[in-house]
């Protein structure tokens, strides 16, 4: 798996969020607890006869993170595919996702139901993930992402992020494939197929990330404050 660094992964969102003409209005707890089923509020109240219903028809949720000195984004799924008129979504985030107190959004993406990808982002506002007990590796800290956010549900995040710790170079600066990078993907799968959840026809196997190129395209992220 070729290294993608947040400062890209983040050009790419930003990019790709461009696409989006929807938000969702999103209401969060002001804490949420780790480890706890907490049900957050999520509305894109869409009008009968919008044009998006033809498009899209279904909304995925994310985990969005922060790592220190690096671009927020989606890290994992926490909901892979909801109705998209679904408002009540429940979600569990596990505790060895982010340190104690670590300050969270919610990402969601629309989708057509049986694509693999959706449309862009939106961003929620902060909350703070109270009882979690997870460390950033030094992969992330180095400005790199763990794994495939539409692929790795939160449930295997940390198990995926054992995974690069364990073959993780050090190399900051390389972009292609060498022996440690297909071990990581291998050791990322068996995460996937060992710990995501089966319900919702969740995927079972990890998808190389690849670097979305583009030339000049300035996009928006849409933040809902």
């Amino acid at each position: 798996m070729a290294l993608t660094s947040f400062f890209l992964r983040v050009v790419t969102l930003t990019l790709l969020a461009a696409c989006v003409h929807a938000s969702p209005s999103v209401r969060l707890p002001y804490n949420i607890p780790a480890d706890k089923p907490t049900v957050l509020n999520i509305s894109y109240n869409l009008a009968a006869d919008s044009e998006l219903r033809d498009r899209y028809d279904a909304y995925r949720v994310y985990l969005a993170v922060e790592p220190p000195g690096w671009g927020l984004g989606p890290v994992c799924w926490l909901a892979y595919m909801e109705d998209i008129d679904t408002t009540n979504v429940t979600i569990t985030i596990p505790g060895d996702v982010t340190p104690d107190k670590y300050r969270i959004k919610i990402s969601t993406s629309l989708f057509q139901k049986g694509a693999s990808r959706g449309n862009g982002y939106s961003y929620s506002g902060s909350t703070t993930l109270v009882g979690a007990s997870g460390n950033w590796s030094q992969r992330e800290l180095d400005g790199w992402e763990i794994a495939d956010a539409d692929v790795v549900s939160c449930d295997a995040f940390g198990c995926a992020r054992e995974c690069n710790e364990r073959y993780y170079t050090g190399d900051k600066t390389r972009y292609s494939e060498d022996p440690s990078d297909k071990e990581t993907d291998d050791c990322v799968n068996q995460c996937v197929k060992d710990l995501n959840p089966r319900a919702r026809s969740s995927p079972s196997t990890t998808l190389a990330p690849s670097v979305l190129m583009v030339a000049a395209t300035v996009g928006l992220v849409y933040m809902i404050l």
